[in-house]
C-alpha cells in the first residue's frame, strides 16, 4: 500500500507531463490561437505546471520514505519549511489564474460577445433588408407575380395585376387561375403545372390571360414548384408591346411601305409554301412591269411617280379579286392566283389588269396614260420551285415587252431556250472582246455624181473560233445590250480612225470613215473623250470621221444625245441618221440634232426596180426631197442593181452604198478595191 501511494504520484506526474506535451504540440501547430482558447490554454499550462511540480515534490518525498529513493532525500523534503512550498505554489497558481481571468479572459470575452452580437445584428439587418427588397420587388414589379396552391388557386398576387389584367390583387386572391386563362390555353397550362410539380422548371411558357375589359393579354411565364411549402411561384411578363413591335417589324419586313402590298420577301415565302403542294393544288403567277415608268418618274418627279405606283397597286388589287398582288420592287408587280390551273383563267385576269391599267390616271392635274407588259406562268407545268416559276413568268413578260409592250405572253419552254441562248451568247461576246475576236470590214460609199469612193462604213464582224466569220445580224443586238458594248464601241472607233488615217497616208484619197455607235456609249458619258482620243492617236482629221446614230438611240436616250452630238459637230465630226424611217422617231429629230446626213434604209431602196410604180418609190423621193430642203446629205443603203443606182442618182441622192458596188471588205481588200476602182475610172475616162 505504501509503495502504491508512492507510485501514484509518479503516474500523476506522467499524466500531467502528457497534458503539457499535448498543449505544447497544439501551440506549435497553431501558434496563432487567440481569444478565449488562448486564455484557456494559458490556464491549463499554469495548472499543469503546478500539478507537475506538486506531485514531483511528493513523489520524491514518498519515494525516499518507502525506500525507493535515498533516505537522505526524504529527510530534506520532510522539512516542514519545504512541505509548505506546494501549498504556497497552489496559492500563487490560483492568483495567476485569477489574474488571467480578470485581466485577459473577461475583456476578451466581452469583445468577442460584442463581435458576435454585431455579426448577429449584421445578419439580421441583411435578412431584414432582403425581406424588404423582396416585398418591394413583389409590390413594385411591372411583371405579374403569382403564388398559387397545388390546384392553381391564387394565394398571393402582386399589385401589378391591376395594370396587367385590370384586376386588383384582392379580386384575384382565392380564385382559380382557370377563371382568367383563355380557355384554349387551359389544358396546356395545367400540363405545365404538373410538369413543374414533377421537377421541371417552367421557362418562357406563353399563356394568354383575359383582361378585365375582355381583351386578350399574352403573358410569358417562368415558375417553380416548392415542395416543402406546396406552392407554385410564377412570374409573368406582359408581351403585348413586344408582340406589337414584332408585328410592326414583320410589317416592315413583309410589306412594301409605299403601296402597302406584300413585298418580295413575302412573295417568296408564299410561293415556297405553294410550290411544295403544287401537284395537288396548282396555281398561276403573272408578273407585270410598267412600260416607260422611268420617263414619268424623271420628268414629273419622284412624288408623282410614287403616287402613280400607289394608284397602280390599287387598280391591280381591285381587279385581281381573290388573287393576291405583290410589289416585287421598282415598277414590278406580281399576281399570284391560288387554285388557278387553267391558262385561260390566268391569261384572262392578266388581260383585265392590263386593260384597267391602260385607263387614264389623274394625279395633281396631270393626265397620265401608262401601259404594262405581263408574263404568265402556271405551276407545276412551268416550274417546280420558286425560282423556276417566277423566272418563267419573267421570261414571258420580257417577250411581251420586246413585242412593244401593253401585251401579255404565256410562258412556253422555247422562251427559256432562247433566254439561255442569249445568256450563252453574252458570255461568248465577253470572251470575244477579251480575246480580240472582233474584226472590222469596210463597205465603200460611192459618190453618185462622179462615182468616186467618197467614204466607207465600218461594219463589225465576229471571227468566232467555232462558227467562223459571223455577220452583225447574228450578234449585234446582243452586243448592244452587253456589258462590253461600250468597250467594243471604243475599240471600233479607235481602229476605224487608225485605218482611215492609214489609207490617207497611202494616198488612197480623201476617204471619210463612218462608225456606228452603241447606246452604251451615250449612257456612260465618255463618247466625247473616246472620239477625241481616237482622233488624236490616229491623226485623222475630225472632218474625215462620221458617226452614225439610229432612231432607237434617239428615242431611248433623248435627253443624253443632243449635247454630246452638238459638241462633236462643233469639232467638225459629221453626224448621220442611220436607217431613217424604220422606227418611230419624229421628224423633229432632224432639226433637234446637228445632223449632216440621212441614210435611207435598204428596205425602201429594195422597192426600186425597173418599171416600179410611183407608190413604190414615193418614200425614197420624199426622203431625198426633205433632206435637200434641210440641207442634209443623203446616202442610200442596199443598192444592189444598176436600175436602183440610176434612179437614186436621178433623184439627187448624194451617195450610194451596196453590193452593186462592193460587199463589206477587210481593210487590205478595201484599199485594193479603191485602187482598182480608181484605175477603172481612169480607164473609162480615157476611153
Amino acid at each position: 500500500m505504501s509503495l502504491a501511494a508512492a507510485l501514484i504520484y509518479w503516474i500523476i506526474i506522467a499524466l500531467w507531463l502528457a497534458v503539457l506535451a499535448t498543449l505544447c504540440v497544439a501551440f506549435a501547430r497553431n501558434p496563432r490561437t487567440f481569444g478565449a482558447l488562448r486564455v484557456l490554454m494559458a490556464v491549463l499550462v499554469i495548472d499543469t505546471v503546478r500539478n507537475i511540480v506538486e506531485n514531483l515534490y511528493f513523489g520524491l518525498y514518498f519515494g525516499s520514505l518507502y525506500g525507493l529513493l535515498p533516505a537522505s532525500l526524504g529527510a530534506v523534503l520532510g522539512n516542514p519549511a519545504y512541505l509548505i512550498l506546494p501549498k504556497v505554489m497552489n496559492v500563487v497558481a490560483a492568483l495567476v489564474v485569477l489574474a488571467v481571468l480578470a485581466f485577459r479572459w473577461l475583456p476578451l470575452a466581452a469583445r468577442e460577445r460584442a463581435s458576435a452580437e454585431a455579426t448577429i445584428r449584421q445578419h439580421a439587418d441583411a435578412l431584414s433588408q432582403e425581406s424588404q427588397e423582396r416585398r418591394r420587388l413583389f409590390e413594385t414589379s411591372l411583371d405579374l407575380i403569382l403564388i398559387t396552391d397545388r390546384g392553381g388557386t391564387f394565394m398571393r398576387v402582386s399589385p401589378s395585376s391591376l395594370a396587367t389584367l385590370g384586376y386588383r390583387p384582392d379580386e384575384m386572391i382565392g380564385r382559380s387561375g382557370a377563371d382568367f386563362v383563355v380557355p384554349e390555353d387551359l389544358d396546356r397550362t395545367r400540363r405545365e403545372m404538373r410538369l413543374a410539380r414533377g421537377g421541371h422548371a417552367m421557362r418562357d411558357y406563353e399563356c394568354r390571360y383575359l383582361h378585365k375589359d375582355g381583351r386578350v393579354v399574352p403573358l410569358v411565364w417562368s415558375g417553380v414548384w416548392s415542395q416543402p411549402e406546396q406552392r407554385h411561384y410564377f412570374i409573368g411578363r406582359d408581351m403585348t408591346e413586344q408582340r406589337a413591335a414584332e408585328a410592326k417589324l414583320r410589317q416592315l419586313a413583309m410589306f412594301d411601305q409605299l403601296t402597302g402590298l406584300p413585298n418580295r420577301t413575302r412573295l417568296n415565302e408564299v410561293l415556297d409554301r405553294m410550290t411544295r403542294k403544287a401537284a395537288r393544288a396548282p396555281f398561276a403567277v403573272a408578273t407585270f412591269d410598267i412600260d416607260g415608268f422611268k420617263v414619268i418618274n424623271d420628268t414629273l418627279g419622284q412624288s408623282i411617280g410614287d403616287r402613280l405606283l400607289r394608284e397602280v397597286a390599287g387598280r391591280m388589287s381591285e381587279t385581281a379579286g381573290e388573287a393576291c398582288v405583290y410589289r416585287r420592287g421598282g415598277d414590278e408587280f406580281v399576281v399570284v392566283m391560288e387554285g388557278c390551273g387553267e391558262a385561260a383563267d390566268a391569261v384572262g385576269l392578266a388581260r383585265r389588269i392590263l386593260a384597267r391599267l391602260a385607263e387614264r390616271i389623274h394625279i395633281d392635274g396631270h393626265s397620265l396614260f401608262i401601259a404594262a407588259s405581263a408574263g404568265v406562268a402556271l405551276a407545276p407545268q412551268h416550274g417546280g420551285s420558286v425560282e423556276e416559276i417566277v423566272s418563267s413568268a419573267d421570261l414571258a413578260q420580257h417577250e411581251a415587252k420586246a413585242a412593244g409592250g401593253q401585251a401579255w405572253r404565256l410562258f412556253a419552254p422555247e422562251m427559256r431556250a432562247r433566254a439561255q441562248a442569249r445568256h450563252q451568247l453574252d458570255i461568248e461576246l465577253r470572251r470575244a472582246s477579251a480575246n480580240g475576236e472582233f474584226v472590222l470590214h469596210f463597205q465603200p460609199q460611192i459618190r453618185a455624181g462622179d462615182r468616186a469612193v467618197a467614204g466607207a462604213e465600218t461594219l463589225l464582224r465576229w471571227n468566232h473560233p467555232e462558227r467562223g466569220l459571223l455577220a452583225p445580224g447574228e450578234f449585234i443586238e446582243a452586243l448592244a445590250q452587253s456589258a462590253v458594248a461600250a468597250e467594243v464601241g471604243r475599240w471600233i472607233l479607235a481602229t476605224a480612225c487608225a485605218t482611215a488615217a492609214g489609207w490617207n497616208e497611202a494616198k488612197l484619197g480623201d476617204i471619210r470613215i463612218a462608225v456606228n455607235l452603241f447606246p452604251a456609249q451615250f449612257r456612260n458619258g465618255t463618247l466625247l473623250d473616246d472620239v477625241d482620243r481616237a482622233l488624236a492617236e490616229s491623226g485623222l482629221r475630225p472632218e474625215a470621221l462620221e458617226l452614225e446614230i439610229t432612231e432607237n438611240i434617239a428615242l431611248d436616250h433623248d435627253d443624253s444625245v443632243p449635247a454630246p452630238l452638238s459638241r462633236l459637230r462643233e469639232r467638225g465630226v459629221g453626224l448621220a441618221f442611220d436607217d431613217f424611217g424604220t422606227g418611230y422617231a419624229s421628224l423633229s429629230y432632224l432639226t433637234r440634232y446637228p445632223l449632216t446626213r440621212i441614210k435611207i434604209d435598204r428596205s425602201f431602196v429594195s422597192r426600186i426596180a425597173a418599171g416600179a410604180s410611183r407608190e413604190d418609190t414615193a418614200i425614197v423621193r420624199s426622203i431625198i426631197a426633205m433632206a435637200r430642203n434641210l440641207g442634209l446629205q443623203v446616202t442610200a443603203e442596199g443598192v444592189e442593181t444598176p436600175a436602183q443606182a440610176a434612179f437614186l442618182t436621178a433623184e439627187g441622192c448624194h451617195e450610194l452604198q451596196g453590193y452593186h458596188f462592193a460587199r463589206p471588205l477587210p481593210a487590205e481588200e478595201f484599199a485594193r478595191f479603191v485602187l482598182d476602182w480608181k484605175a477603172a475610172a481612169r480607164k473609162r475616162s480615157r476611153g
